[in-house]
């Protein structure tokens, strides 16, 4: 082997050689070029390594200023702090696995998979599981076109199997396998008939913070899942929960390989779930947009059972008065058998009033207004009633209670000599001939004048009013001649002159009605509640006479709820008010209110729709009182007050026990009319100008 080495090494030089010697050969180039090449490398070396380096190293701080260097100190680390956001978004520091849950990060998992589909599921069925908002999950569908070639022979053999094992079965079991086999047999000639296969597979996740209420959360996502209408069979991925955990990723493979056969109408059925969850009711009004789905949310509270009444509460600048006035005009534009009311002390509504070109009645002026007003209620009202309802016990009661505020804003103690009060409000009906008879109810009504008249006759003859004893004359005489002094306001000239008069106004053959308080700049006097009282009893009366529905909004409905007295007939109306087709809609800042006194928790209870919007005060005492879960009281908290940057407000509406956030939005003729301001600009203006307003005069 040595041997055969030196004679390679040798006939190698010899070679060499021969090319050094033909320097025109190719070979010799070669060897030449190389030659050359390795001299000019080793040269360059050795010049580098004698020559002195007398180039100086500069720090590029050295160049900088003191601010520009700390500028970027800070700005290297808010991009160092960034990066580590990222990387805690996207994926948690540890996981601890186990075998049906996971610990993800701060947070406890569990994944499920869907393991059995219907057939022919109902559009949206997974709708129910989206409504589930106080439940944290994620819900990943893998969706994939199959070969229709291929999938219509795998149906085919599918369906053969099924009827060949159904015609050898001759047990109780053989009807099942023939079901199915007929099943697989209207799926085979779907697709014949040209409708899409797809493989479909499905994957939840549910998150908690803690153990306990992660198994809570799953009870509830599978009972979702089973039920109508979704009718799937969830199962835990059971010492897969990391294969399963990566397949319900929102960019993950189905490394679990589950996949189920589906057809278009299936997949299709399963996308609408999401938009399921909003609310869309025929012959509503659209509330808002749905904050998830951006579906509109249409409800008509003239649709509920238990009742046409809702409230609407927000901070100042929630957003709560836009909201209000723009479903007010939604409500009374959409049909015209609608009547819309407005009722407020502060002078915010008389723009869209104006708008609305709305009769404008001034209570604070000369218009006759009867507190002791009844009307008869019509006999399908009557045919609904309790066989224990009584109209004429309610008017007294409502009488008695608008006699008692009348007092009480005074500074005044009826004391004992509330009975003769009664008596004189006993006779007034009586004489006029109204009785607990219905029919009697369209007789004309007494007013305070006709009280008046009867006490100055128990001040002349008091033994006419006496039940048994005669020393009661004297009481009746100096009660008598007492109420005969607190009630001359009543009186022509007096400060309440038109309360003591009959009635002078009507709803029937109006569209709007705009009731002004005819209040001092913005201010609230100490009759306001008083008044306010009394026009709800009188519009009360007039909605039992008109066969069309009532829209009877009452803004800063918090000086009407502070009083037990006016309280007490309030809560009779609200108990009755869906008889005769009248929708009342309280607006309120606050909702203690509704919680200061029995009667008003009442009231709340027969409001079928609520609406909150911003609300600083909504906390889990209040959460709790109305129904809200956690998730839903925090969107209270936040929700976004109406500006206009960002041209919509946020809202939580509530209908019959369900929850959806909206986004109120108006359209921008909408907006001219709710902002419209008619000390600033004139009704020709608005949209349609005056060539509208005289066309709904006309009809």
């Amino acid at each position: 082997m040595r041997n055969l080495t030196l004679q390679t090494v040798s006939d190698l030089g010899h070679q060499l050689f021969e090319w050094l010697q033909q320097p025109t050969s190719p070979e010799g180039a070669a060897v030449y070029a190389i030659g050359a090449l390795g001299i000019a490398l080793g040269a360059i070396s050795v010049w580098r390594y004698r020559s002195p380096d007398d180039v100086s190293e500069v720090e590029f701080s050295d160049v900088l200023d003191e601010d520009t260097i700390h500028t970027g100190h800070t700005e290297g680390q808010l991009l160092d702090d960034i990066a580590e956001s990222h990387k805690t978004t996207i994926a948690p520091t540890a996981i601890e696995w186990e075998t049906r849950t996971a610990r993800v990060g701060e947070q406890w998992t569990s994944t499920l998979m869907i393991t059995d589909y219907p057939d022919y599921p109902n559009d949206g069925y997974l709708s129910d599981l989206f409504q589930l908002t106080d439940v944290e999950f994620d819900l990943t569908a893998h969706i994939r076109p199959k070969n229709q070639l291929r999938a219509r022979s795998e149906l085919q053999e599918i369906a053969d199997d099924l009827q060949v094992d159904a015609d050898l079965e001759q047990s109780v079991r053989s009807g099942y396998l023939q079901q199915r086999a007929h099943q697989a047999a209207a799926t085979y000639n779907a697709v014949e008939s040209g409708t899409r296969v797809f493989d479909q597979s499905v994957f939840v996740t549910v998150r908690a913070d803690t153990r306990e209420k992660l198994h809570d959360a799953v009870q509830r996502v599978k009972s979702a899942l089973r039920d109508e209408p979704a009718s799937l069979t969830p199962k835990t991925a059971i010492c897969k929960q990391d294969l399963a955990l990566q397949s319900a990723a929102p960019i993950g493979k189905n490394i679990v390989g589950r996949n189920s056969i589906a057809l278009g109408g299936a997949v299709g059925a399963l996308l609408a779930s999401p938009h399921n969850a909003t609310i869309l009711e025929e012959g509503g009004v659209e509330f808002g947009i749905h904050k998830d789905t951006h579906s509109p949310v249409v409800i008509d509270p003239f649709a509920r059972d238990n009742g046409y009444a809702m409230f609407t509460v927000g901070d100042t600048g929630s957003g709560k008065s836009f909201g209000s006035k723009q479903n007010f005009i939604r409500s009374i534009e959409q049909s015209t058998d609608r009547i819309g009311i407005i009722l407020e002390p502060l002078n915010n509504w008389a723009g869209v009033a104006e708008a609305l070109d709305a009769k404008r009645i001034t209570v604070g002026g000369t218009l006759g207004l009867n507190p002791l007003e009844i009307r008869q209620t019509p006999e399908h009202v009557q045919r609904a009633m309790g066989e224990d309802a009584s109209p004429f016990n309610e008017k007294l009661d409502d009488a008695m209670s608008f006699l008692t505020n009348y007092f009480a804003l005074r500074g005044i103690s009826l004391g004992d000599r509330r009975t003769t009060l009664e008596l004189g409000l006993q006779q007034a009906y009586e004489r006029q001939g109204i009785t607990d008879e219905i029919d009697t109810h369209g007789n004309q009504s007494p007013t305070i004048r006709d009280m008046m008249d009867i006490f100055e006759e128990m001040v002349a003859s008091p033994s006419e009013f006496v039940v048994r004893a005669d020393a009661e004359a004297h009481k009746l005489r100096a009660d008598a001649t007492w109420l005969l002094g607190q009630l001359r306001l009543f009186e022509d000239g007096g400060r309440y002159a038109n309360l003591g008069r009959q009635s002078e106004f009507n709803i029937r053959d109006e569209k709007v009605i705009y009731l002004d308080l005819a209040q001092q700049e913005g201010s609230v006097s100490s009759s306001t509640a008083l008044t306010m009282q009394l026009l709800i009893s009188l519009v009360y009366e007039r909605a039992k006479e008109t066969d069309k529905e009532v829209v009877f909004v009452i803004d800063e409905a918090r000086y009407i709820m502070q009083d037990a007295a006016s309280l007490a007939f309030l809560e009779t109306v609200f108990r009755h008010h869906r008889h005769h087709d009248l929708s009342i809609r309280l607006v309120t800042q606050t909702v203690d209110e509704f919680f200061q006194h029995t009667e008003s928790e009442a009231i709340l209870d027969q409001c079928a729709v609520k609406q909150f919007h911003h609300l600083d005060g909504m906390d889990e005492t209040w959460a709790k009182e109305f129904g809200l879960n956690y998730a839903q009281m925090r969107f209270v908290q936040d929700a976004i007050p109406g500006n206009e940057d960002a041209g919509y407000s946020e809202a939580l509406v509530g209908v019959d026990g369900e929850w959806r956030g909206i986004r109120v939005e108006a359209m921008p003729k909408e907006k001219q009319v709710i902002d419209f301001d008619p000390t600033e600009s004139s009704a020709g203006s608005l949209p349609g100008g005056e060539s509208t307003r005289r066309a709904h005069r006309r009809s």
